[in-house]
């Protein structure tokens, strides 16, 4: 779902994250076991090749929120994350080579928040988001990001000019 005016400190603390954590270093901070099992973990990874992270990110969480229904962390976390960062690289950096998506995670128990953030133009959210509710067209391809997007019960929005995708995925055990 939609929420363009949430902001960034609201969603953090639906997720329980009240205070700023460190962020975990090392080789590979996905697979760390700190951000694989500790109450609360924050990440940030940048990545010039959008199929690798997406396969390393989907790992990670599903090891992450083992406990949670496969078919609502696809539906509410791995696909919408997957489509966002799809959207970074292709229309954001516009398939640049020397330009780089940067995603940002803090997970908890209680869920996780997610920023994609690429190095385009950006794009104009709320006209965007308009045309899909009239049924207008509002894509340049096939449009399946933004309504999948539109179909998740995590919350969703943007940032820095339609730069930054945030999401807030919850889960079930608040």
């Amino acid at each position: 779902m939609f929420e363009l005016r949430c902001p960034r400190e609201r969603m953090l603390q639906q997720i329980g994250v009240t205070e700023d954590l460190p962020v975990i270093d090392g080789a590979d901070p996905l697979t760390a076991p700190a951000f694989l099992t500790a109450a609360a973990a924050h990440v940030i990874v940048t990545s010039k090749h959008r199929y690798d992270i997406v396969e390393r990110l989907n790992a990670a969480l599903t090891a992450r929120f083992g406990d949670v229904a496969p078919q609502m962390l696809q539906r509410d976390l791995l696909a919408p994350l997957k489509k966002a960062i799809g959207n970074a690289f292709k229309h954001g950096n516009r398939l640049d080579p020397d330009k780089t998506v940067t995603i940002e995670l803090y997970v908890t128990r209680r869920g996780a928040f997610i920023e994609v953030s690429d190095q385009g133009a950006g794009f104009d959210v709320e006209g965007t988001i308009a045309r899909l509710g009239k049924g207008g067209k509002y894509w340049e391809n096939a449009g399946s990001g933004f309504r999948r997007f539109a179909k998740t019960d995590s919350v969703i929005s943007f940032d820095n000019g339609g730069r930054t995708f945030r999401a807030c995925f919850r889960t079930l055990a608040d």
